[in-house]
């Protein structure tokens, strides 16, 4: 229209008495702006003559909105600067720092032309929904402007996704959601993109405060946030009042050592997996609200373990445990788990049996039936929860492996009763089939051992006979368990290097929980006791005694549940083991003493207690040893932490010795165990040394065609795993080279017949395979030999030329007992004493009385 004449003389000299230094530039450029667009575009031309007329039109019936719902039928470009133009217009005049078509909501304007341009009545009521909710909310600024901007994505997108639905919306506005009933049908409906419904609860909340009548708004506060929980009310308002009662509890709260924001996360969305659960479930929680979810059987957790992912199922199970105010175990929502409730751990340990059942649900039935006799009967049985439960585990896999592939039609017809039918022959054919697996080494032994009890219990309880055919041979695998019993301890090496790592630990953690363990593991590396009576052992079990010196002392009773639950009573004192008695009483009187009271009534009568955040709980043997070896091997340590071979080797005569040096190793300020092997483990061995090698290389010309050993080996406990000598244990296993040497030279005495065992028990104590044992009566057997059959010996060496050799053989072995008891005195003092006074009362050993033909009765003295 390059003939159209445009005049805004008019306006530009309403807008002149508006002008300053800083705008004047800006609005006269804007002026020919619009006088530009105004010649390019009939459509503004016919619409802004008001404006040309009087600038104030801008502000009179929504004038100024309409000229920019107007603009959009003239290009983008032109569109935004024809827009840009009226707001400096109107700036100038009103100071304006927002379009009528955007909302301000705290210090953010949001635009909402796109909504006017669809329908003026949608994006008036939209901007009045948004306005009135930042002025009514309650929540935090940041958290009211993101529901505001969620509410208009959420109904952005449900128009995209559904064109007659916003046809209704532009015809009727936000009034066409009538209800809440109506509101959620919609969504449920025409589903949109939003995985927790955080959109569908902010427009919800927004069309409640534009609304109050048609749309009640109901929340749950939980710390700064408020959830919308409008449809959870609708289902059940005993629902919302449970939830809310829990936001209020202490641990929600944050007051038990929680983070506030994780746990407001969390419930949230466990709020939103309750919802998902709700709406297909509704009947379920009418009138009972989180009660449902245990009623039936726990069916509606059941439902709820297909509907959410594993994180959401274990944040609900979390949430329905502090509600319900009692544990929800596995077995109450997981079919064919069958369940063993361990009293003194309190604990259900579990057998997951739905392969059988899946494969033979009629022996289920059967097996489940089995499972309810015993656990109810266990009080009377002659065995326990522990053996009960492995039975199961087994008897699982023997039916799943041994039955079922070949008999699975006679399982189905009969059940268990099908192992004695046709003679037993099924019974026999799975002992068979184990006996071969055994042979093949497919299965372990003492698996297949496991298998044979199992079937001769189960043939027990269903009242059949067993057969005694296929038995498994036990010789090899006893020879092989003896020599791991005897070989498979600790060298001393090892074991100062699991006491620096312990001590560096102590030293260095301000971990309440790997100090516990740490301790636990100094106590049971200086007292050798098992793991499972050192976790059980309860306060009641330490008993302060009195002594006439007024030095403390406590005894402590120690249950042990593979001597058929005897009790072993250790009285200590501060001397004994390297004092335990302090360690003991360090962990009762300050380790644990601050959060013991935290525990219910049970788990507080345990001495080895641990805290995690605000729950205390024992410490398990099942969990103790691990966490101990993790702690060490994250410290540097590189020798696993194994409480069975502590328990055979004993290392407190080591603990003193370390522990000495310790004090010197830290004020150093070293860090690494070779460093302190290489400053303070520096022994002067010379001498020793020299003495050794002078008594190898007599025995060795003595004891011709054996193996002499150096090294003194002494066990802490007689576990019956040696053969028994005169002079102590020996942990041969026949036919080995001492035994044939012994054979040549014996010959004449067997009969020419091969023994297979050595038996030259003066030898003994210089041999690879002997073993002694700190306790009296095997130093009693040393003194014996050393006292009466060395001296005796001695006594009857010929008085004639060259006999030298057999006096430095008889002096060698006489120092080679004295070196073996001293050893013994380190690892138990009282083992020696109390040896000594049973050969002053009683004389030498029954043992020795084949070898000493001068002493006729036990009793006589030399």
């Amino acid at each position: 229209m390059l003939d159209t004449v445009i005049d805004l003389s008019s306006l530009e000299e309403q807008l002149s008495s508006y002008l300053t230094d800083e705008n004047s530039k800006r609005i006269k450029l804007h002026i020919s702006f619009v006088k530009r667009l105004l010649l390019r575009h009939s459509v503004l031309r016919n619409h802004c003559q008001s404006l040309i007329q009087d600038v104030h039109s801008l502000f009179r019936d929504d004038y100024w909105l309409k000229l920019e719902i107007l603009a959009q039928s003239i290009p983008h470009e032109d569109d935004l600067m024809f827009r840009l133009c009226l707001f400096h217009f109107a700036s100038a005049i009103t100071k304006a720092n927002s379009r009528p078509s955007s909302v301000f909501v705290f210090d953010t304007n949001i635009d909402l032309l796109h909504w006017y341009r669809k329908s003026f009545r949608l994006g008036k009521e939209l901007n009045d929904a948004i306005s009135a909710w930042g002025e009514q909310s309650m929540l935090a600024r940041s958290t009211s402007l993101s529901y505001a901007q969620m509410a208009q994505k959420c109904l952005q997108l449900l128009c995209e996704a559904t064109p007659s639905i916003a046809e209704q919306l532009c015809e009727q506005g936000l009034l066409w959601f009538n209800s809440p009933t109506h509101f959620r049908q919609i969504f449920n409906e025409y589903p949109i993109k939003d995985k927790h419904c955080l959109l569908q609860s902010a427009l919800f909340s927004v069309l409640g405060v534009y609304h109050p009548g048609n749309f009640k708004v109901v929340r749950i506060t939980i710390n700064d946030k408020s959830i919308e929980v409008a449809d959870l009310n609708d289902i059940e308002p005993v629902l919302v009042e449970q939830l809310q009662a829990l936001a209020n509890s202490d641990k929600f709260k944050g007051e038990l050592e929680h983070s506030v924001s994780a746990m407001t996360h969390r419930f949230t969305a466990t709020v939103n997996s309750i919802r998902i659960i709700a709406i297909k479930n509704k009947k379920d929680l009418i009138g009972v609200g989180l009660d449902g979810f245990r009623q039936d059987k726990f069916s509606l957790l059941k439902k709820a373990k297909n509907l959410l992912s594993k994180r959401q199922f274990n944040e609900l199970l979390l949430l329905l445990k502090q509600h319900l105010g009692h544990d929800i175990y596995r077995h109450d929502y997981i079919e064919y788990l069958l369940p063993f409730y361990f009293e003194k751990e309190r604990v259900h340990r579990h057998v997951n049996c739905s392969e059988l059942a899946n494969q033979c649900p009629e022996i289920m039935r059967e097996l489940l039936e089995i499972h309810r006799s015993e656990t109810k009967l266990l009080p009377e049985k002659n065995y326990g929860m522990i053996t009960l439960h492995s039975r199961f585990i087994i008897l699982k896999r023997l039916l799943i492996k041994f039955v079922l592939p070949d008999f699975s039609e006679h399982l189905k017809k009969y059940g268990f009763k099908c192992l004695s039918l046709d003679k037993n022959r099924i019974q026999k054919s799975v002992f068979q089939r184990i006996q071969s697996d055994v042979k093949s080494k497919i299965i372990s032994i003492r698996m297949g051992t496991s298998y044979f009890e199992t079937i001769r219990w189960v043939m027990g309880i269903t009242g059949q006979s067993v057969v005694e055919a296929y038995k498994l041979s036990f010789k090899r695998y006893q020879r092989h368990a003896r020599r791991m019993k005897i070989e498979d301890l600790y060298s001393d090496d090892e074991l100062k290097e699991l006491i620096f790592y312990i001590e560096k630990g102590i030293k260095e953690t301000d971990n309440v929980k790997q100090l516990l363990a740490l301790y636990f593991a100094r106590i049971q590396v200086k007292s050798c006791w098992n793991t499972s009576p050192m976790a059980d052992i309860e306060l009641s079990d330490i008993n302060d005694v009195s002594l006439p010196t007024a030095k403390k002392s406590i005894a402590v009773l120690i249950q042990k549940p593979r001597k058929g639950y005897d009790t072993d009573t250790y009285p200590l004192d501060g001397r004994t083991v390297n004092s335990v008695m302090r360690d003991i009483v360090y962990v009762r009187d300050t380790l644990t003493h601050s959060y013991r009271h935290l525990g219910d009534h049970h788990t507080q009568q345990y001495l080895f207690i641990s805290k995690e955040k605000a729950n205390v709980n024992r410490v398990l043997a099942a969990n103790i040893v691990v966490y101990i070896k993790i702690i060490l091997n994250r410290l540097g340590c590189t020798v696993d932490y194994d409480s069975m071979r502590i328990r055979k080797n004993g290392a407190n005569h080591l603990y003193r010795e370390v522990a000495k040096q310790m004090r010197a190793y830290e004020s150093a300020k070293l860090h690494t165990f070779d460093t302190f092997i290489k400053h303070y483990q520096r022994v002067s061995e010379e001498k020793t040394q020299q003495t050794l090698h002078t008594a190898v290389d007599v025995m060795q010309r003595y004891f011709t065609g054996r193996e002499i050993d150096p090294e003194i080996k002494v066990l802490m406990v007689d576990d019956g795993s040696t053969q028994k000598t005169p002079t102590g244990e020996c942990a041969s296993q026949g036919n080995d080279a001492e035994a044939s040497q012994y054979g040549k030279e014996h010959r004449h005495l067997s009969g020419s017949k091969d023994n297979g065992w050595c038996s030259d028990f003066l030898a003994c104590v210089w041999c690879k395979h002997f073993r002694t044992v700190a306790d009296p009566d095997h130093v009693w057997q040393l003194l014996s030999y050393r006292d009466y059959v060395l001296v005796d010996m001695k006594a009857s060496i010929s008085d004639i030329e060259n006999n030298e050799f057999q006096q430095e053989a008889i002096t060698a072995l006489h120092q080679r007992v004295d070196d073996i008891l001293e050893q013994v005195a380190i690892k138990n003092p009282m083992a020696v004493t109390k040896g000594k006074e049973l050969m002053a009362e009683r004389g030498m050993h029954p043992f020795w009385a084949f070898a000493v033909t001068s002493v006729k009765t036990v009793g006589d003295i030399l």
